[in-house]
């Protein structure tokens, strides 16, 4: 009998709360030095080389067709360097050390908890619906040995299933027709990101900004005073239901009762993450169905 299928909403909240395990690796201290360590010292060196790394020592284009959103000569300012400076299978190990570091330090007693090893038993069997045809990322995450600790297990099994979704989400941006700085313009004037934040981080000028702007206005998806149209705010909700369902496959695996049961597992430690690092994130609501 077929797991029960999984709601679009429960999919996305599943998303929202487990990415956030994730993320240990860009924003934990002990995660940064692990890198620095290998002597990836430069502000973006560590996240180019940790996300890039399972992919062996590829080139700037193929990082930036994949990363999407970055600029290309920002990519190309660290890759190769990145490879120079370590091998790949080098970040790999660095990164692994720099994740059990700072969830160790984040969780406490908490890392050997028999919730998360339950929950990364459950996440395992998820991305095991990580199909890898026109998935990178995802697959060459999927095909990294899997850590024996079960809250490092949980986050490389968590990281592939992030990996998998992120590629579904670059075809949707594909398919919408929209460049990378384009992606970023949209997402702003949706209010899912803020433009002082996320415009620098990903190496666009304020002229390529505004001219991405001027592509859109032309296309008729933005107003003159930066909000989206009526057309505009519909290609942007394409995207992102059809990340969505690109995405659906991981939690369909576990049905409607193992994703809530998964989330519920990991949540409490993603709730120290938030706090242990200071994140402005407010965590979607979840209920006890399914528990």
């Amino acid at each position: 009998m077929s797991p029960e299928p999984v709601p679009a909403s429960l999919a996305r909240t599943a998303h929202e709360i487990l990415d956030v395990y994730h993320a240990v690796t860009y924003l934990a201290p002990e995660a940064q030095e692990s890198f620095r360590a290998l002597g990836l010292v430069r502000p973006w060196s560590g996240y180019f080389a940790g996300r890039a790394a399972p992919l062996g020592p590829v080139g700037a284009p193929l990082v930036s067709a994949l990363f999407y959103h970055f600029k290309p000569s920002m990519v190309a300012a660290e890759i190769p360097l990145v490879w120079r400076t370590a091998a790949p299978d080098q970040v790999l190990g660095a990164r692994l050390k720099g994740v059990d570091a700072g969830l160790r330090k984040l969780l406490g007693d908490a890392v050997g908890s028999a919730e998360l090893a339950e929950a990364a038993g459950l996440a395992e069997a998820a991305a095991a619906a990580c199909a890898p045809p026109g998935r990178p990322l995802g697959a060459a995450n999927a095909a990294l040995p899997l850590p024996e600790a079960p809250h490092v297990a949980l986050w490389q099994v968590l990281t592939t299933i992030r990996e998998f979704r992120g590629d579904g989400h670059v075809v949707a941006l594909a398919q919408a027709g929209f460049d990378g700085v384009e992606a970023l313009v949209t997402i702003t004037a949706a209010g899912g990101e803020r433009r002082r934040s996320i415009q620098a981080r990903r190496g666009w000028t304020d002229e390529e900004w505004a001219a991405a702007e001027r592509r859109l206005a032309e296309r008729g998806l933005l107003e003159p005073d930066g909000t989206l149209t009526a057309v505009g705010r519909l290609a942007r909700q394409n995207v992102e239901d059809i990340t969505d369902r690109l995405a659906l496959p991981v939690w369909q695996r576990l049905g409607e009762e193992g994703t809530r049961r998964l989330v519920r597992l990991v949540r409490p430690a993603v709730e120290r993450i938030v706090t242990g690092l200071g994140l402005p994130v407010r965590l979607p609501a979840t209920t006890s169905t399914g528990s």
